[in-house]
């Protein structure tokens, strides 16, 4: 009797760690798992740094300043023109163009073969 109950007990024990055993290796794997996405994410961070860090070394040069004083302001070197084209006025292109005229469409067909 206290031969079956040691043996039950050994049973028992190696279930119990087994069962123990296995949640631990499960836990590792997920654990391994979701460091390597943090890994991926941290490299991706890092270059995501650097061109940012480049942008900025950029931005500290005078070529880049005098590129947004260019565009920014319109303003120019000794001896160079600026030139600078009007912008489209919406009303304007209306007027301009025979499809725009009000009325309905029957109307604008009506005039196209009848005339007014």
């Amino acid at each position: 009797m206290k031969r079956t109950f040691l043996l039950f007990f050994a049973v028992l024990v190696s279930i119990v760690l087994a069962i123990n055993s296995t949640k631990r290796i499960l836990g590792l794997r997920t654990n391994s798992l979701s460091v390597g996405e943090a890994e991926k994410q941290l490299e991706k961070l890092k270059q995501e740094n650097e061109a940012l860090k480049g942008e900025l070394e950029y931005k500290k040069t005078d070529e880049f300043v005098e590129e947004e004083i260019r565009n920014k302001l319109g303003l120019a070197r000794e001896g160079e023109t600026v030139v600078i084209l009007p912008k489209e006025n919406d009303e304007n292109s209306k007027l301009q163009t025979p499809d725009s005229r009000l009325g309905s469409n029957w109307e604008k067909w009506q005039e196209l073969f009848f005339g007014s």
